[in-house]
């Protein structure tokens, strides 16, 4: 296989990863779109795995996370989408990749991407969508001191951001051992700081007042994959069910995957989950032979 970075242009600059298989294209395309204060590693050995299985696939950090540009541990309602669109669209630009056979796949907070994405004019294109541990909304997993704190925080940082663009930071309170059930997989996370440290105070208005997957999975006819995480400490199976039952198209399917945490691909799991994720892919881009 090939593997090109790439510097997605724009309002910031996007770090990304294309892998192309090394087979004559075009090739079917699949987009990854990472969680909250994460980034495109997440996804551990998935890009790779689609690769030879004949997919040519796009990681991406989104703005402000991983080694993309703007404001550190910040994600805007605009922005989200519009990271969102500009990794998709550059994708399908790339000649190897078949526009008419294409694929999202959303982590968490990044479901949220692919789901407001599949509802807009630049998704015909798109066959089918995976949703890994999808939220309900990230809220309903704030405790109620949290979300004061949270509320007051923001509201007190408002002037520091009009006057001076700065933003105020608070310590993240998700850690490696929240999101996995390996122990080596927490090492690991670890070690390589998948995720970041503090967040931005501004994340208040799309994250806890306006995300919610529910009210987006309504709009999605797409055909899509949700896969939660028995042991999920961050986003209990019953919010991604929700998720799930709000899809008003007849193609989709609801899978558990027992014994892992949160972050699916990078958990004692993996193997399995990659395997339902190849899975659902050959069953709707018709380019890769079944």
């Amino acid at each position: 296989m090939h593997v090109e970075d790439i510097k997605i242009p724009g309002r910031t600059t996007l770090a990304a990863k294309l892998y192309v298989p090394n087979e004559h294209g075009p090739h079917p395309g699949v987009l990854l779109c990472h969680g909250f204060a994460s980034c495109k590693e997440e996804f551990m050995a998935l890009p790779h795995n689609l690769c030879r299985e004949g997919y040519a696939v796009l990681t991406f950090d989104f703005s402000g996370h991983g080694e993309s540009t703007g404001h550190r541990g910040y994600v805007s309602e605009n922005g989200h989408l519009d990271d969102t669109l500009r990794a998709y669209q550059t994708l399908v630009d790339r000649p190897e990749v078949d526009v008419d056979q294409t694929a999202l796949i959303g982590h968490s907070l990044g479901s949220a991407a692919v789901l407001r994405f599949l509802g807009t004019a630049a998704a015909k294109f798109v066959r089918c969508g995976i949703l890994l541990a999808p939220p309900h909304q990230l809220r309903l997993s704030v405790k109620p001191i949290e979300m004061g704190t949270y509320s007051t925080l923001n509201l007190m940082a408002r002037p520091m951001l009009r006057f001076t663009g700065r933003h105020m930071y608070v310590p993240y309170r998700v850690g490696p051992v929240d999101i996995y059930e390996s122990p080596e997989a927490i090492k690991r996370a670890t070690t390589h700081k998948i995720l970041q440290s503090t967040i931005s105070v501004h994340n208040y208005g799309y994250l806890m007042e306006k995300q919610d997957n529910v009210l987006y999975a309504e709009k999605v006819n797409t055909p899509l994959l949700l896969i939660a995480a028995e042991k999920d400490k961050l986003i209990p199976v019953a919010q991604s069910k929700r998720v799930f039952d709000a899809l008003p198209g007849p193609d989709k399917e609801f899978i558990v995957i027992k014994d892992s945490g949160h972050s699916l691909l990078g958990d004692r799991k993996a193997k399995e989950t990659t395997a339902d994720i190849v899975s659902w892919l050959n069953k709707y881009l018709t380019e890769v032979p079944v």
